[in-house]
């Protein structure tokens, strides 16, 4: 019985140094003998103190890196607002510029219909007019303004007062109405 206890022991013993040898490995480092007396303890120390100043190293470098992202980020994000202030500012002048653009497209409407109620008053003038007379005053006239009054007259009329008007003066008049296109389709 002796003997087994002995083998069991040897056996215990062996397993332990194993397994010590086994985890050395596993961390990747050595077990190395424990200094001597005459060896010096700062060898050891300066190992362990190259492992951690290897960590410390890149922890601060870590840290450099988070400060450097977070400081792109807050730029970001003032970049952001100072792009999205820049953008409301567009908006608010495309909106302005569109309301003036309403207003002044009612100004021109209101202000053709003016001139169209002015040519078709005129026209009834000039249709109550001698033709004779009318050609006269329709050859003193500016081209646009005679055409205007031409095209708001019946056409009959408009032939009839235009006969009276010389040949060159009732080609470019003949010219601008063709030119502007009929606002108001002459009258039968």
């Amino acid at each position: 019985m002796k003997k087994t206890l002995i083998i069991i022991q040897i056996v215990c013993v062996a397993l332990v140094c194993l397994k010590v040898v086994a985890t050395g490995q596993l961390f990747g480092k050595t077990i190395t003998a424990p200094p001597t007396p005459g060896a010096s303890a700062d060898a050891v120390r300066d190992t362990a103190a190259d492992d951690l100043a290897k960590e410390r190293d890149l922890y601060s470098l870590l840290e450099k890196k988070m400060g450097e992202v977070n400081a792109k980020e807050a730029a970001l994000r003032e970049e952001e607002g100072r792009l999205a202030a820049i953008k409301k500012e567009i908006q608010d002048r495309i909106d302005a510029l569109t309301e003036l653009e309403k207003r002044l497209d009612a100004k021109l409407a209101a202000e053709k219909a003016e001139d169209l109620k002015r040519y078709k008053d005129l026209a009834k003038i000039y249709e109550n007019a001698a033709p004779a007379k009318a050609g006269a005053m329709m050859e003193k006239l500016d081209t646009k303004t005679a055409a205007g009054i031409a095209m708001n007259m019946k056409k009959d009329k408009a032939g009839t007062v235009l006969s009276h008007v010389p040949v060159a003066k009732a080609v470019e008049i003949t010219r601008e109405i063709v030119r502007v296109s009929p606002a108001a389709p002459a009258k039968e």
